[in-house]
């Protein structure tokens, strides 16, 4: 069997040159289509095997990383308007203290700041982001743009050194408050939408060496999911897809009963690894190139093209 798992962040009318969240009307557009085509279920009523009886429909889940409140501002209403369920997977730390995740706060430093200069002079930094200064802002944001797809590949002590020195630098930045608290995800899970782990500080899990970091990022945010929700939640979203056989190891002794990857396809139920869980993620782009990405063709239009 397979199933289309549709994964969400931002949804909001704000811009961004960095990652522009969804726009409110695509978003719509989105969910309207995966209603009218798809049986859209939790993914955790998925892993626990209850699976609609007599369905004629194509199988699909709704699912939101990271926390953020205007998941609750824009997300939510649409979500009720056609009414459908959606899994929202939140970062314990962000949800505790308003503050955004480590991408976002990339993101938005380097957009906010006044400084025009940086020290990244670290030894495993290559020579073009060893820069020290920037011409202009939007020098400056495209430096960024460059830098944070390899942020990605730093170990996890090496991007926490980095992010460390952005902070430090750029401390003219007042981040803003745009997660949700714990009132908002009590919310949603009283309407009937799940609320599942997405680590404690959105760490790049396949990055970290050390087990016992990883275990903590595990069971910490589980259990404080436990202790204000009431539940052990069944399911761990790999923040930026990042894992390991390690974390996904680590994570079934934990007690999860599944992980959550990107792979950009359906999850085919009798052969994928119920801790790699294939998604799809949405992104804010044209309709035609959003609908593409859902039906998994897009991917495979890039591949044949990187093969030749």
């Amino acid at each position: 069997m397979q199933i289309s798992n549709f994964l969400f962040h931002r949804v909001n009318p704000e811009k961004d040159k960095l990652w522009p969240p969804m726009e409110v009307p695509l978003f719509e557009r989105c969910i309207k289509h995966i209603s009218r085509n798809y049986t859209v279920v939790l993914m955790e009523d998925i892993v626990a095997g209850k699976l609609p009886a007599n369905n004629k429909k194509k199988l699909a889940t709704i699912q939101f990383d990271d926390g953020y409140k205007d998941n609750i501002d824009y997300a939510l209403p649409i979500l009720d308007k056609y009414n459908c369920k959606a899994s929202f997977y939140i970062v314990t730390d962000c949800i505790d203290y308003n503050i955004p995740t480590w991408t976002y706060i990339f993101d938005y430093s380097f957009q906010h700041t006044g400084q025009l200069n940086i020290d990244m002079s670290f030894e495993y930094l290559p020579d073009a982001f060893k820069t020290e200064g920037f011409n202009s802002a939007e020098e400056r944001l495209g430096y960024a743009a460059r830098f944070k797809p390899y942020m990605k590949t730093l170990t996890h002590e090496q991007r926490e050194e980095v992010l460390q020195k952005i902070k430090t630098t750029f401390s003219d930045v007042e981040l803003p408050r745009i997660m949700m608290n714990w009132d908002d995800v009590k919310r949603l899970k009283n309407e009937g939408h799940y609320i599942g782990s997405h680590t404690v500080t959105h760490s790049l899990l396949g990055t970290m060496k050390n087990s016992a970091v990883i275990r903590n990022e595990l069971r910490q945010s589980a259990d404080r999911i436990n202790e204000m929700l009431g539940y052990f939640p069944a399911t761990i979203s790999y923040p930026n897809g990042s894992y390991s056989s390690t974390t996904m190891q680590i994570a079934k002794e934990e007690g999860y009963t599944a992980g959550l990857a990107l792979k950009y396809r359906p999850y085919n139920t009798a052969a994928e690894n119920v801790f790699e869980i294939s998604r799809i993620e949405l992104y804010n782009e044209p309709w035609l190139k959003t609908l593409l990405r859902m039906k998994a063709v897009l991917q495979k239009i890039k591949k044949l093209y990187s093969s030749k």
